[in-house]
């Protein structure tokens, strides 16, 4: 009995591992001449071509291997050559079904000019019809997503539920509060639509004074 459970253990494990990660790729807010795309290698060196849109998340993309670690690349490596150290680096834990690779800009690093910060998309986490922000700016923003309270800090993200059950529009009031000051400013007063199928990414990106930010959605469906 003992060796017919073991026996089940390691086939789950095994499926498990061996079940496809897929992954969808943004470089939000890159310059007009940043790469277009790259190649994303594994620690086996096997790798994955992938495009780096601007406005858009990619379309899917499977992981490589089946580890945590990966590295982005200009260009393909030669056989049997291992990747520079200091090439940009990103972790995918390994029970993230999908998960979308936000890249941004990063002048100081020498292979690739950017850095990859990873959002959990499985839906256990961020699951169709909620909404992902994602505070780029050194302010507080705070208000209603439809009957949501909002609060998200500056530098931060943060997971909002579904703001409908159906397809319909929402009202979004949201304020901020600048640093130095007490009052609160409004930054946006609009009617939203709601998508369920659609999975959300709001950036709140600064702008140049007298405006404080603006708020740009990325939405993408399974």
């Amino acid at each position: 009995m003992k060796t017919t459970i073991s026996i089940l253990i390691f086939m789950l494990s095994v499926l498990s591992l061996s079940a496809e990660r897929v992954i969808r790729v943004i470089y939000f807010q890159g310059p007009s001449d940043a790469p277009r795309e790259a190649f994303l290698y594994g620690t086996t060196g096997n790798f994955a071509k992938v495009k780096l849109p601007r406005h858009n998340t990619s379309d899917e993309v499977v992981l490589p291997d089946s580890g945590e670690d990966f590295v982005l690349l200009p260009r393909e490596l030669p056989p049997e050559t291992l990747p520079p150290s200091n090439a940009p680096k990103v972790k995918i834990p390994i029970d993230w079904e999908l998960s979308v690779l936000l890249v941004l800009s990063d002048s100081s690093n020498p292979v690739l000019p950017l850095k990859v910060q990873p959002i959990n998309a499985s839906d256990s986490v961020f699951g169709p019809g909620e909404i992902y922000w994602v505070n780029l700016t050194e302010i507080a923003i705070g208000g209603m997503v439809g009957d949501t309270k909002l609060v998200v800090s500056p530098r931060s993200v943060k997971i909002t539920s579904s703001p409908k059950k159906e397809r319909g529009d929402y009202r979004v009031l949201i304020d901020c509060v600048t640093p130095g000051e007490s009052k609160r400013r409004w930054l946006v007063r609009q009617t939203w639509r709601h998508a369920p199928t659609a999975r959300n990414i709001v950036f709140i990106q600064p702008l140049d004074p007298p405006r404080i930010a603006s708020l740009y959605t990325v939405s993408f469906y399974e």
